[in-house]
């Protein structure tokens, strides 16, 4: 029998802390490219962006309006108004548009409410005077000038950012350039999705679809491979080929304790382990190691656990690798109602016949298991977040239906949360360009 005796195991923000400074980032000239501003959607800006040109490039009306001469009303007493039977259009008044040049030879603005034109609109009649020269207008570069930053590094380019930026004539803009995400599944057991049988006691493999949802949506390149089966040298050497084409190698399955579980043997054997387990679930038998400088993220194999170990430990590292902070915080949330006592490793609890009930290997006397717990959470009228505990476990259709989760402490002498305790919370779903 294999000794699981000396297997590493860390809490979920100890083992997202050891993969990130185990991670040799590229510096940023090395992850740098250039796309046009169209195409930057969601993508972090690896260098400030400069305008190009001033904004206004003139003197602006500021409102829709007429232009006049400020000389007309110069020195009139207070409330006096000139006499405009006399003006003509083109010398004396002119139509002006907000955010158009004001036409040549004019220097003020009066907001058209205040003016009455003829109908062959060659005559006003003005109520109102402008309070100085200049009023209603924006003076040339008052807005930008040539050379300001309109967006900084770092920043993620949203619709408002890449307006901004293309309004500074900018049509391209420096990026971070997307991490290159290799997803190899392994396991005898698998087949290919669509396949035209699926034997008895075999399964679909869907974390590849799972997994391409979320790199894709975090700002990565998917590179994806096919079903690995349970075989040391098969293993080893699609880890292999993954670490010299990807930046970031996620190693699906084979890390639990079955008999066939190769993975951590063989990445113990090629390279680094930093961790075999976590004290979480879904998700325990997680790990992370290092080959030829590569980072490789063992996740879970069933598709519940696999999506959250993605979340847990993938995003962080897409984020890092974007510039940006590599976990969201967690926010507080009142229950409406007690959380459901849960076993560590499912719903049995802790009385479970001994055959079922599973030991932890590595966790140290007393300490907590943690748990995911399913919420939906609301906001109160006075934007206090109420989370209402969910029935079901993960992977379940009422799970799935769930916005956030707790990871609630369990062992150790550790009681879940009651109706009114405030908790921290996780919104389910996290993205690269989430508002953390």
């Amino acid at each position: 029998m294999r000794d699981h005796s000396h297997h590493i195991e860390l809490s979920r923000e100890e083992a997202v802390a050891a993969i990130i400074d185990a991670t040799r980032i590229p510096d940023l000239p090395h992850r740098m490219e250039t796309v046009p501003v169209g195409q930057s959607y969601g993508r972090v800006l690896a260098c400030d962006v400069a305008s190009r040109i001033d904004v206004p490039g003139a003197l602006t009306c500021n409102m829709d309006s007429i232009a006049v001469h400020w000389a007309a009303f110069e020195g009139l007493p207070e409330g006096a108004l000139p006499d405009t039977t006399d003006w003509v259009r083109g010398v004396d008044w002119e139509f002006a548009n907000t955010g158009v040049a004001m036409p040549e030879g004019f220097d003020t603005a009066i907001v058209i409410e205040h003016v009455r034109v003829s109908e062959d609109e060659q005559h006003v009649l003005i109520d109102a005077a402008p309070s100085a020269r200049f009023a209603g207008t924006r003076a040339p570069g008052s807005k930008r000038k040539a050379g300001d930053v309109v967006a900084c590094a770092g920043e993620v380019v949203t619709p408002d950012v890449a307006a901004r930026v293309a309004g500074a004539n900018v049509a391209s803009v420096p990026v971070v350039r997307k991490p290159r995400v290799a997803f190899i599944p392994t396991g005898d057991e698998l087949v290919a999705p669509g396949s035209a049988h699926v034997p008895a006691g075999r399964n679909v493999e869907t974390n590849s679809l799972l997994a391409r949802g979320k790199i894709e949506a975090w700002g990565g390149e998917f590179l994806p491979f096919d079903i690995v089966p349970d075989d040391l040298a098969q293993i080893e050497g699609a880890v292999k080929r993954a670490c010299a084409m990807a930046d970031i190698v996620v190693l699906n399955a084979g890390s639990s304790k079955g008999s066939a579980d190769w993975n951590i043997e063989e990445l113990e054997r090629i390279g680094t382990v930093l961790c075999h387990e976590t004290n979480h679930g879904p998700g325990h038998h997680s790990s992370f190691a290092v080959v030829d400088a590569a980072p490789v993220v063992g996740i879970s194999g069933p598709p519940a656990g696999a999506s959250f170990t993605l979340d847990f430990y993938l995003l962080p590292l897409m984020r890092r690798w974007a510039g940006l902070e590599p976990v969201a915080p967690k926010v507080p949330a009142r229950l409406t109602a007690d959380l459901p006592a849960r076993g560590p490793h499912g719903a049995k609890g802790a009385h479970a016949p001994a055959g079922e009930d599973r030991p932890r290997m590595a966790t140290a006397p007393g300490a907590s298991f943690f748990g995911i717990r399913f919420l939906n959470v609301t906001a109160a009228s006075d934007g206090t977040l109420m989370a209402t505990p969910v029935v079901g476990r993960p992977g379940s259709m009422e799970a799935e239906r769930a916005n956030a989760f707790f990871m609630c402490p369990t062992g150790g002498g550790a009681e879940p949360p009651k109706a009114g305790d405030t908790i921290e919370i996780e919104f389910r779903n996290p993205g690269l360009a989430a508002p953390f």
